[in-house]
């Protein structure tokens, strides 16, 4: 299973309600002969409008490392290439009050391949009178293809599933 985990470390603070994290933590298990391979990074970038729902991923594909030496090789060869996701949310938009969990669909582009990925989404409200107030979590079933275009290694199975999950904070009018 893939997994991405967003940090909590929010950088910035856009328009208002465009919120920023820089260092969210990448974590993607993918399934080498059958067993599985993990490729991490601390070097997420995401960006997420809480007026519309739009959010962006970004995350340099050399950044990530492997466990598996011939998959980290790959992984190092490939600088300044990244991989991109621009998508909305199936919530017109982040309410960081108090509310009931709350789930979705999300739908994007995942880049450079321009691939049309969907998959579904989970919000879930947190104790008020935090800078934190909710858990954010989406999950994801992809093809490698889709994620690592032109990937050649023999024994790679070709699905891949992905989690995200990331701390908001309130909106600055709800603070």
């Amino acid at each position: 299973m893939l997994v991405l985990l967003a940090g909590m470390s929010f950088t910035g603070v856009y328009a208002q309600e465009e919120y920023k994290t820089s260092a969210g933590t990448l974590i993607i298990t993918v399934f080498l002969d059958g067993k599985p391979v993990k490729i991490t990074s601390r070097k997420l970038l995401i960006l997420l409008d809480y007026e519309t729902g739009k959010v962006v991923m970004k995350q340099e594909i050399s950044a990530l490392t492997s466990d598996n030496d011939t998959i980290q090789s790959k992984l190092k060869s490939k600088t300044n290439e990244f991989i991109r996701f621009e998508g909305k949310l199936g919530l017109d938009y982040i309410n960081t009050r108090g509310h009931p969990p709350l789930d979705f669909q999300i739908e994007g582009i995942m880049y450079p391949e321009n691939n049309h990925v969907m998959g579904s989404g989970h919000l879930v409200h947190r104790a008020e009178g935090t800078s934190s107030t909710c858990l954010l979590s989406m999950v994801f079933q992809l093809e490698v293809d889709e994620v690592f275009p032109g990937s050649q290694l023999a024994g790679l199975d070709n699905e891949i599933y992905v989690q995200v999950e990331q701390s908001l904070l309130a909106r600055v009018n709800e603070r």
